[in-house]
């Protein structure tokens, strides 16, 4: 009978534990748009969510690192997304909800060094080309 318990336990404690860990309104602020802009210090292509993170300096001179999520890497290659354009030391500007942790963003729209622009909803990115 414990056997039974704890299998059902566990049942139920594992699609709750990963829900919440994919759920964006529980990490992220949807009710408003936050703009970081730094340089790019680490890059990562992953599934189920690929990340980076910026340097951001801050008006007193001082630098926070943020992390920025997106989708998988697969879903973001399926829609065209050009993952060239992401490359470490270069500028970006992101633009999304804020993360209810500090210095998270989620990634909406971003502009990379030379002009183009990156949209994403929900798990897809597209590269829209530049943005003069």
């Amino acid at each position: 009978m414990r056997t039974i318990g704890l299998i059902l336990l566990v049942a139920a404690a594992v699609p709750a534990a990963l829900l919440g860990h994919h759920s964006v309104p529980v990490n992220f602020d949807q009710s408003r748009e936050i703009t970081v802009a730094g340089i790019l210090t680490e890059v990562k292509w992953l599934n189920p969510h690929s990340r980076f993170r910026l340097d951001v300096t801050q008006d007193d001179g001082t630098t926070m690192e943020w992390l920025v999520e997106m989708g998988a890497i697969n879903t973001m290659r399926r829609s065209g997304f050009a993952t060239e354009l992401f490359v470490v030391g270069d500028s970006v500007s992101v633009t999304g909800p804020p993360g209810r942790r500090e210095r998270v963003v989620l990634l909406s729209r971003a502009y990379v060094h030379d002009g183009s622009e990156l949209r994403c909803v929900g798990p897809s990115c597209e590269s829209v080309g530049r943005a003069d």
